[in-house]
């Protein structure tokens, strides 16, 4: 069944739908930010959050970037545009598959555009209520991919969850994905600034108590994963005859405090270690 049939399924008849294990989300009346800098600061640190916000934002400026908040239909218009160097996006972040978990009060996405307006970054995160279902049952049931599993997910797809922490997580999760970087802007440190300002967001807004994103296999290898901060990584989860494939991913993540002390790190010691990336880099090129 083509994806575009799944779709028209799933509007024609959602009588007895399952809603996802969601509850208590943030108010319906929040205002949806347009630029970073416009982030109300409403849970921890003010002031160091807001300096964060500052500091990021201009680090991704001097990058030839900027970014502002965007809706998930923009981003499928991008990923779309980009599948020479961007695969098919995970159903998670699609808001054909899941337009009441990609509610405005239960997520948020955002895009980095270049000086002529074109998109080449991407970034989307979306919140999970653990307390009554686990993170594993929400996987393998796929209502974690799907708002109704059984109408919209593909012939023979499934979900297998072999790490142990997604049995044992509880409270307000932030997943983050829908991760896409232009191949000219991938050796920028972007991948260091933009999930940061993507977490932050989440716990000032949602006062989120986890962090955590699905690293697919070959990220990993490539040190991608490293960027990302994420103090605890455990394998696996893995989709298998998705719309997206088969990915096998490791399970990043991090919990409130350490939330807190990557962002002081930021603060403190990220242009250090540009720099020293940056003379890293000279060297062999010289070599």
């Amino acid at each position: 069944m083509s994806v575009q049939k799944r779709v028209e399924r799933s509007a024609e008849d959602t009588g007895d739908a399952r809603a996802p294990a969601q509850q208590a989300p943030a108010p319906a009346s929040y205002p949806q930010p347009h630029l970073i800098t416009d982030i109300t600061v409403e849970h921890g640190p003010v002031d160091l959050i807001g300096r964060f916000f500052l500091k990021a934002d201009t680090a991704v400026r001097t990058r030839g970037v900027s970014l502002s908040f965007a809706t998930f239909e923009e981003l499928h218009e991008v990923n779309e545009k980009n599948r020479s160097s961007w695969a098919v996006i995970t159903t998670m972040y699609d808001h054909r598959f899941c337009p009441r978990g990609l509610a405005p009060d239960r997520a948020f996405c955002m895009l980095g555009r270049d000086a002529r307006g074109e998109v080449v970054a991407t970034h989307a995160g979306r919140i999970y209520f653990l307390d009554e279902e686990s993170l594993h049952d929400q996987a393998v049931s796929l209502r974690m991919f799907y708002d109704q599993p059984q109408r919209m997910k593909a012939p023979g797809e499934r979900c297998e969850v072999t790490a142990s922490i997604a049995r044992s997580m509880r409270g307000k999760m932030l997943m983050n994905g829908a991760v896409w970087y232009h191949p000219a802007y991938r050796k920028r440190q972007l991948s260091m600034i933009i999930p940061r300002i993507s977490r932050v967001y989440a716990f000032t807004r949602w006062q989120i108590d986890h962090s955590m994103g699905l690293v697919m296999e070959g990220p990993t290898k490539g040190g991608v994963i490293d960027s990302l901060g994420y103090s605890k990584r455990e394998w696996e989860l893995r989709l298998f005859n998705a719309p997206n494939g088969s990915p096998r991913c490791c399970l990043g993540w991090m919990d409130a405090a350490e939330l807190v002390e990557d962002l002081r790190w930021f603060l403190t010691g990220f242009d250090a270690q540009v720099d020293v990336g940056v003379d890293q880099r000279h060297t062999q090129q010289q070599r």
